[in-house]
């Protein structure tokens, strides 16, 4: 009886949904907006959908996607848009970079009094659909 709590438990385990990051960074910025980069891998047979994000620095964060018009060499128009979710395909890589999605952190007076430090450490949680919460740990950097 105990080896068949023992798979159980490992089958729950295997189960859980998990993404990797290979890489990640904050925007160091001296302002009270800031922007986070990710790129995740999914390395399970079924998409991955994020549906909610966090972290202590900031009092909000939503996900947004910039886009371009605009197509001759004088006229290049980028918008800004908020998105509900973002999903990481099956076997896959989801990448939130400048430029495409990304996320907004608002509020980091508010939770931050002083400006982020090159190299600090910024936990962002990752709320996925179903209620799994995966936490990863990203450097502010000037870029």
């Amino acid at each position: 009886m105990r080896w068949l709590s023992l798979l159980w438990f490992a089958g729950l385990a295997l189960a859980q949904p998990t993404l990797r990051l290979e890489e990640g960074w904050v925007r160091r910025v001296p302002g009270n907006i800031t922007a986070a980069y990710l790129v995740l891998y999914n390395p399970t047979d079924r998409p991955l959908k994020i549906v909610g994000a966090s972290t202590p620095i900031a009092t909000r964060v939503e996900f947004h996607q910039t886009t371009h018009a605009g197509h001759d060499d004088h006229l290049d128009i980028s918008a800004m848009k908020r998105v509900d979710a973002l999903t990481v395909p099956a076997k896959g890589r989801l990448k939130i970079l400048p430029g495409g999605y990304h996320l907004m952190l608002y509020g980091l007076r508010e939770k931050n009094p002083k400006s982020l430090a090159e190299g600090q450490k910024v936990p962002i949680t990752l709320r996925l659909e179903g209620g799994v919460s995966l936490t990863f740990t990203l450097t502010a950097q000037t870029r």
